[in-house]
């Protein structure tokens, strides 16, 4: 077991190294290209983002120390550090993350525990209009049911006003049918004294 914990190297974020050695962070990214440009090679994950090691930062330590020597250019103090370091380029052994990686997953942990609340605030609002819409249903069938029942009511009342109406009419046509039948009969009556006392 100490054997592996030996072959495992922590990684820095080039934000990290930058705080380390009191740089800014460009700064860091450009010498690391300068190293490749001399072939030396540093850890990348799957998106091609850079981490580094311990070694990592002593070489960009020496590489600050070097460039302020008279005589000295950026690219030959590369080339004299890759010589120093070319076997402590990257390995399969390192493969812890960077902090910042961490912090990234962080963040989305986060984001996603927001849009988990947002979800579920978003069901129990739809389960609440589901509430009220089937509230409205019943509503609209209670309403239904009563103006079912206001027109059945209605029509009935119809129907018995229109029977009366009709019963009426009978009793009217009756009525003139007799009093024609009366008249009929007074006429007649009227014409039989006329005749019998010669008016």
């Amino acid at each position: 077991m100490s054997e592996l914990q030996g072959t495992v190297q922590r990684l820095y974020s080039p934000g990290e190294v930058a705080l380390q050695l009191k740089v800014e962070r460009q700064t860091i990214t450009k010498y690391a290209r300068l190293f490749e440009t001399v072939g030396f090679t540093f850890h990348k994950d799957e998106k091609g983002n850079r981490g580094y090691t311990d070694i990592n930062v002593m070489m960009f330590r020496d590489l600050i120390s070097q460039k302020s020597k008279p005589g000295i250019t950026l690219e030959s103090a590369a080339k004299s550090i890759v010589s120093i370091y070319k076997d402590k380029s990257v390995t399969d052994t390192v493969t812890t993350f960077p902090v910042e990686i961490e912090r990234y997953n962080s963040v989305i942990e986060d984001k996603l525990d927001m849009l988990m609340l947002a979800f579920q605030k978003q069901q129990e609002l739809i389960e609440s209009q589901h509430k009220m819409i089937q509230s409205l249903q019943s509503e609209i069938q209670q309403q239904n049911h009563y103006i079912d029942n206001s027109l059945k009511e209605r029509d009935k009342k119809l129907l018995e006003n229109m029977n009366l109406l009709q019963e009426q009419k009978k009793e009217q046509s009756e009525v003139i049918k007799q009093l024609a039948i009366t008249k009929e009969s007074e006429k007649s009556k009227r014409s039989i004294l006329a005749r019998w006392f010669g008016k």
